[in-house]
């Protein structure tokens, strides 16, 4: 095995041997960029090392440790490498490849720098984990060497690793030395902005000196905006440069307070030929990438090239190629959905055939990538530039979105001109002609429910059990599951156009003719028309909290301290039956609920009765002796409508019998807006249940190694592998989550986004000194305790504490009950966290821009759920 590779070394080294740093700047060497002479100290240079260090005590004991142990662990190993020293081979390898270098650089000075085959990787970066040497001496290399193969037990290094899923049963390190760039300037560059995702957009961070006060962040470096496609700098800011790091012509650095900060670093034609070396890269990498860069005696080098772990992929069908017309699109999964991951490759498959269904006949035709709908990349997205060209700028497809002011907003600061050129597809040109057509029977069925409501929910109340009956039949059996897709989402219809999309216009009608009568009104009286939606009858939301909260009240479930300890008595019959009706009728009727519940690939309230369990112990926490909740909760809603009705008939007799009337229609048709949502979770069950038994079916051929991976497949991939037993699964499940796999590492928070990847963010708001100004959801003022969470299950609420999320869905509702205000950065008044919110009465701000990392567990707050402020008090 060889130990040493030179950078203009013919054959490639694999991955394992060089790792990322080094193959990467192996390659671009091949390619004829300018890298600096060096080369590489392989993984199988330090095998002495490594055999001396496994004979170590502490070496199996990082195995399973927590954090507190990983430290120990890495401190006693750290001081084990200390003492480590070159064998006679390791000495005269060294000794040899630095003459080579030497001669074609004398009196040179080295870098010497990490390179892990785990590091600078697409997946994790590692970026600033393990140690660099600058201005190394031919007497000082091989303890600058020992220094980066110690960094690789540094404990930053282990918890990285640990936290983006690497193992630690083995260690292994490749170290470059690189001969070293005496730099004016130096900094890194992104192919990419790494603020707004853009592709045709590249960043510069540039400061005088060599670049270690950069990438340490040591100095506010120049900023610069490049845009590539045509070659303009697009912005330019001129940073602090607080310190340079200069090299000493003897060996080391040395850190200067800068005198000139004021001057640019680079000149505008440099940064537009840095710009074209960066392309370089890109091209050759065909992926984003990041370099690090040194500019001296007239020229650019390459000191490191990586690619960029941290940005947003667009799928292929979503990205128009540079230069051509550009599209802008709504992620509906996180504005109407509250779901900031992507979901799985099979509900995103099936979600398609959902969509055709929710959207009801208008929506015929206009679903799919060439559609104004469509689900693409784990996400479901609004297609706002076809929707614009079609007139339709309050596309109905996306009522999430319009009940998003940030949304809104974000809409109202970007130049459509931009995103409405080329044509539109001839299918939506068709949609166009037959749309008018097609909303005048829906129009009709609207006015229908909105002037006779209780007819249309008695006719809607009589024919719901045959509709259950069909959804309770369907088997899935001796069908494709294409076929059952077909016929899963057709038990929608029902829900969606006979009855649901007239009923829920015909509320939202009321509504709006309601709130018509106080427009201009006071607060207070604002917060009384947002107290109308309380609790509202038939609400299935509603309906399941009360029975969650029923059950958590029960004496019987405080009998019991352990799940398995129910469980168990819930098996042998030793519960009463009452508790065990209303137990079975709830998993029943709502145990198809789950965070992330449009995903069928999630586990379900059904099938983790432990866990459910646990929920009602800790809702029965908050649980007040004095009444139920839901009580409290209705009662501020009648008495919102006493005090609207005092007010409508000041204005005079007329206005208070027309607000009887619509608030009458309110009240009937309201609560129905969540049980369409509802069925849909059902039949999503109803599917996940099919594609497991399928995956079973699968595991017991040997075709796949967990049922749960049938979820990582098409629904073409499955169908096909039922008359194909040769076709490999594993294979296919890998290569469809690679791009799903990538936009889950990806944090950043997209709204709206275009067909080069640009995220467009908020307005910035000004607010005063400790207030977070955002959207007010549900009125009131409660002060207490902040407790932050990124998923469902993460941790507890506590009675009373506030609740902040980046977004919710209604399997979400268990925390609220406890919650005593709740702080979201996404969403507006329709989506599900914000509805939940408003039946239940809490307390509720919306909008509220990077409440997850500004705001943190235990901070004491106030929520102004009426004027849309979060003020932290502590």
């Amino acid at each position: 095995m060889r130990t040493i590779y030179n950078f203009n070394s013919i054959d490639l080294p694999g991955l394992d041997e060089v790792g990322g740093k080094g193959l990467a700047l192996m390659q671009m060497t091949q390619a004829n960029l300018p890298v600096p002479a060096g080369f590489v100290l392989a993984v199988g240079f330090f095998d002495p090392w490594m055999d001396q260090l496994r004979q170590q005590p502490a070496w199996d004991a990082r195995l399973g440790s927590d954090e507190a142990e990983l430290s120990r662990w890495s401190a006693t190993l750290k001081s084990a490498c200390h003492l480590l020293e070159f064998t006679i081979e390791m000495k005269s390898a060294l000794s040899e490849a630095l003459s080579g270098l030497a001669a074609a650089t004398p009196a040179a000075l080295y870098a010497v720098r990490s390179s892990s085959p785990e590091e600078d990787l697409e997946g994790a970066s590692f970026a600033g984990g393990y140690e660099t040497t600058l201005g190394v001496t031919t007497d000082s290399i091989e303890l600058a060497v020992c220094h980066s193969f110690t960094s690789s037990f540094d404990e930053r290094v282990l918890l990285y690793k640990r936290e983006h899923g690497f193992t630690l049963d083995d260690r292994s390190i490749a170290v470059v030395v690189q001969q070293q760039v005496d730099a004016n300037c130096a900094g890194v560059a992104f192919s990419i902005n790494p603020l707004n995702n853009c592709f045709d957009e590249a960043v510069i961070n540039a400061n005088h000196g060599l670049g270690e006060s950069v990438v340490s962040g040591e100095a506010d470096p120049d900023y610069f905006v490049v845009d590539k496609l045509r070659s303009e700098i697009i912005e330019t800011r001129i940073g602090g440069k607080q310190v340079i790091t200069r090299l000493n012509k003897t060996g080391g650095t040395t850190r200067e307070m800068h005198e000139s900060p004021q001057q640019p670093a680079l000149s505008s034609a440099q940064v537009l030929e840095l710009t074209g070396l960066l392309e370089k890269v890109e091209n050759y990498y065909k992926k984003p990438v990041d370099i690090e860069w040194a500019f001296s005696e007239g020229k650019f080098s390459l000191l490191q090239a990586r690619p960029i772990t941290t940005y947003l992929p667009l799928p292929a069908e979503m990205t128009t190629a540079p230069g051509q017309p550009k599209r802008l699109y709504a992620n509906s999964t996180l504005i109407e959905q509250g779901l900031q991951d992507p979901i799985s490759i099979l509900g995103t498959d099936f979600l398609v055939y959902l969509l055709n269904i929710v959207g009801g006949p208008i929506a015929e035709g206009a679903i799919g990538p060439d559609g104004i709908t469509f689900a693409a990349g784990g996400r479901y997205y609004m297609n706002i530039s076809f929707a614009y060209m079609l007139g339709m700028k309050n596309a109905a497809l996306a009522p999430g979105s319009l009940g998003d002011p940030r949304v809104t907003a974000i809409l109202d600061g970007i130049d459509m001109k931009h995103y409405l050129g080329g044509q539109l597809p001839a299918r939506l040109k068709s949609v166009r002609g037959k749309m008018m057509f097609k909303m005048l029977p829906m129009a009709g069925a609207v006015l229908s429910a909105y002037l006779r409501p209780g007819h249309i929910l008695q006719k809607y109340q009589a024919a719901l059990p045959g509709e259950l009956r069909r959804i309770e039949a369907f088997s899935g059996g001796g069908f494709t599951l294409q076929a059952c897709a077909v016929q899963l989402a057709d038990l929608l219809s029902f829900f969606y156009g006979e009855y649901g999309i007239p009923m829920i216009l015909a509320a939202q009608i009321a509504q709006q003719r309601i709130k018509d009568i106080f427009q201009g009104e006071s607060t207070q009286v604002q917060d009384y028309l947002t107290n109308l939606g309380i609790s509202l009858p038939g609400n299935k939301t509603t309906e399941m909290g009360e029975a969650m909260y029923a059950l958590a009240n029960s004496v019987e479930l405080r009998r019991f301290g352990h799940a398995d300890e129910f469980l168990e008595a819930l098996e042998n019959g030793t519960v009463t039956p009452d508790f065990a009706r209303d137990w079975r009728n709830f998993l029943a009727e709502y145990g198809m609920r789950c965070p992330g519940e449009i995903d069928p690939a999630i586990a379900r309230l059904s099938e983790q009765p432990g866990m459910f369990f646990d929920q009602l112990k800790h809702m029965a926490t908050g649980i007040k002796e004095s009444s139920s909740f839901f009580v409290e909760a209705r009662a501020r809603r009648e008495s919102a409508y006493q005090a609207l009705y005092t007010i409508a008939l000041k204005k005079s007799k007329n206005k208070a019998r027309s607000f009887e009337q619509y608030y009458k229609t309110w009240l009937t048709l309201g609560g129905f807006r969540e049980t369409p949502k509802h069925y849909v979770r059902t039949v999503i069950n109803l599917f996940r249940r099919q594609a497991l038994s399928i995956g079973r079916q699968m595991v017991v051929a040997g075709r796949l190694d967990d049922p749960s991976q049938i979820f990582d497949l098409t629904i073409a991939d499955i169908d096909r592998a039922v008359i194909e037993p040769d076709l490999n699964l594993r294979m296919l499940a890998k290569q469809g989550t690679i791009l799903t796999d990538k936009t889950r590492k990806s944090k950043l928070v997209v709204r709206i986004i275009d067909s080069r990847g640009k995220i467009f963010y908020p307005p910035h708001r000004a607010t005063e000194n400790g207030e977070l100004s955002g959207v007010p959801i549900s009125p009131g003022i409660v002060r207490g305790r902040v407790k932050v969470l990124q998923y469902a299950s993460e941790k507890k609420i506590l009675p009373g504490e506030i609740l902040v999320a980046r977004a919710t869905d209604p399997g979400w509702t268990p925390l609220f009950i406890n919650a005593g205000g709740i702080v979201l950065e996404i969403g507006g008044a329709l989506q599900h966290g914000a509805v939940v919110a408003r039946e239940y009465g809490i307390p509720c701000v919306s909008g509220v821009d990077e409440a997850t990392a500004i705001l943190h567990d235990g901070q004491l707050v106030e929520v102004d759920g009426s004027n849309g402020i979060v003020r932290v008090i502590e």
